[in-house]
């Protein structure tokens, strides 16, 4: 049995999103092609790791002495519990023994037939130039097949440096997809190959499948799911006006940067959610009433589970690096683009919307197949059937 690397952001990604399509991969793999695939345990700061955490320690003691943020024993212990959930989800997913970073990883190129970058925005510029290389597998021989399936490229501005470095891993791909299309003319620019525009990995599991992986929470009273990524207070404010005129209650999870809550986010939600692991996380949106992100995935877990959902833009439209385009993509292709709201808007939102998931559920398999097929082709692997 052929077996397979995927190098992503799975190490210590303490991301809902980034774990639950790291999960995800491995197991459409063995579930429709009976692959033995795994994660890469990579960790992209390498040598440089030791010297962010201290960099991070630094910072938290000087936001603490400006004052800015709330920082106490509590939220190192919230933290500590959020960790704790995360890794137990990590345990569960395939992944390598050993830990790689940017100059052992090609160590790993002598233990798997076929390797596959993919899922997340592994293809967005990073501070460490070294990573570019990694994401697109130039550390592996040229005699073993490499392809890459659903990276995301949100930020199109780069720098000439990351184009050159970029385009030469491009090249040396046997197959090549990408997860939002409006990242393909910039790729065509750089290449002479085709470029499919698959599903992100987490569209490649089916509904039923889904729900076997959430835990159903204990939460009694109806509840809005209300998951932001951004620091706006103003969209904060719009929920909490409109929770009261729902009549529900706001469950958030509070960002946590450098051990400290947000200062957006420390009184922000009636239940705050510290404990939950990805399992926990759809099981919440499964359950909820509404949900109200700014978040790809949790936009993606709404539309699977068909729960009505709004989506904020997360940054300006100027903004350089801004991740609205993803949002804006998904939205698009799936005929859900009435659920992207701004704060005045959801003002004069009065009622639970009634959002028809028909042609997004049609649309959707349509588009896992179209998926499917391109992994079948790339991998030289027949695909199994399952139902």
């Amino acid at each position: 049995m052929k077996k397979i690397g995927i190098i992503t952001f799975y190490h210590k990604n303490y991301n809902f999103g980034g774990l639950l399509q790291a999960y995800a991969l491995p197991e459409a793999l063995k579930l429709y092609f009976n692959l033995n695939a795994e994660q890469i345990d990579y960790t992209y700061l390498g040598k440089y790791e030791k010297h962010g955490r201290k960099r991070i320690k630094n910072i938290s003691e000087l936001v603490y002495q400006m004052g800015i943020l709330f920082f106490a024993e509590l939220e190192r212990k919230n933290l500590s519990k959020r960790k704790k959930a995360f890794y137990e989800f990590m345990k569960e997913i395939q992944h390598s023994i050993k830990t790689y970073n940017s100059e052992t990883i090609e160590k790993s190129g002598r233990k798997y037939d076929i390797f596959i970058c993919g899922g997340d925005q592994i293809w967005n510029e990073h501070e460490l130039v070294s990573n570019t290389e990694i994401f697109t597998l130039q550390f592996v021989s040229k005699e073993i097949k490499k392809i890459s399936y659903a990276p995301s490229m949100a930020n199109l501005d780069t720098s000439d440096e990351f184009k050159t470095i970029f385009r030469k891993g491009l090249n040396e791909l046997d197959a090549i997809s990408v997860r939002e299309k409006s990242s393909t003319p910039i790729l065509q620019e750089m290449i002479n190959k085709p470029i499919q525009v698959v599903v992100d990995p987490v569209l490649l599991l089916q509904k039923k499948e889904w729900e076997q992986v959430a835990r159903t929470p204990h939460i009694k009273q109806p509840y809005l799911v209300c998951y932001l990524l951004g620091d706006n207070v103003a969209q904060r404010k719009a929920v909490e006006k409109l929770a009261k005129r729902l009549k529900l209650k706001i469950l958030t999870f509070p960002h946590i940067l450098c051990n400290v809550v947000r200062k957006c986010d420390l009184f922000f939600g009636d239940i705050q959610d510290y404990t939950s692991g990805p399992r926990e996380f759809i099981g919440l949106i499964q359950n909820a009433e509404l949900v109200v992100t700014d978040s790809f995935h949790a936009s993606v877990f709404s539309m699977i589970f068909e729960i009505p959902f709004y989506v904020f833009e997360r940054d300006k439209a100027e903004a350089k690096n801004s991740t609205n385009r993803r949002i804006y993509d998904f939205l698009k292709e799936y005929q859900l683009d009435s659920q992207l709201v701004s704060e005045e808007s959801l003002a004069e939102v009065n009622k639970i919307p009634k959002v028809d998931f028909k042609y997004s559920h049609q649309h959707w398999e349509k588009r896992r197949e179209e998926s499917l097929e391109y992994l079948e082709h790339a991998l030289e692997v027949k695909r199994r059937k399952h139902r």
